[in-house]
């Protein structure tokens, strides 16, 4: 169990710290705290994950044999989720312009968010033999900052299951495949939600 503690040590440390950052570097422009946050929390993993161990340890070899059904799944999965709720309100700390926010959902959060919980926490415990226990401990990491996006009850609950469904998928993934498959998962997923989202007009 040993492994557990010090992979959500890690992943607080990363978690909490990217979170620091983006606070005092971003008062002037708040929008600009959820750029900031991710951006530090994929170098900071990259960093550990670097000093740790080798990349392809923590599944960064390329693997593209799941891209295809991995995709197909987040998208799908997403979809559905978002037709159930359909009215699920945009978080606040997104950006309003169109293209900030699909660099933001579709490239930079899925590729920090996957370095961080699946390489960074389900790589590392899979080292050690976990299979299952390893893909739920990252999915369960994964879903805890989801129930901070929203305000009420029923939208931070929904906002979770999304989050542990789409999680889970993405841990399978990574297992098979490594980083890839779980990335276009995610940002799929994500892509899928867009239309349920209010995107405001502009470059």
């Amino acid at each position: 169990m040993t492994e557990f503690a010090v992979a959500f040590l890690r992943w607080l440390l990363i978690f909490t710290s990217s979170a620091i950052v983006a606070s005092i570097t971003s008062r002037k422009n708040p929008k600009k705290a959820v750029y900031t946050m991710q951006l530090t929390m994929l170098f900071l993993s990259l960093a550990v994950i670097e000093l740790t161990g080798s990349p392809k340890r923590f599944g960064f070899a390329p693997d593209f044999r799941y891209i295809i059904p991995a995709s197909i799944l987040g998208f799908g999965t997403s979809l559905t989720l978002n037709l159930i709720e359909g009215n699920l309100s945009t978080p606040g700390f997104l950006p309003e312009r169109t293209i900030p926010r699909l660099l933001l959902l579709l490239l930079l959060a899925p590729l920090s968010e996957e370095t961080l919980n699946r390489a960074l926490v389900e790589g590392y415990l899979l080292g050690y033999g976990h299979l299952w226990s390893a893909i739920l401990f990252s999915t369960l990491l994964f879903a805890l900052p989801h129930w901070m996006a929203f305000e009420t009850t029923e939208k931070k609950a929904f906002a979770v299951s999304g989050a542990l469904t789409i999680g889970l998928s993405a841990g399978y993934f990574f297992a098979l495949g490594g980083i890839i498959p779980a990335f276009l998962l995610h940002s799929s997923a994500n892509l899928a939600g867009l239309p349920f989202q209010k995107l405001v007009k502009g470059p």
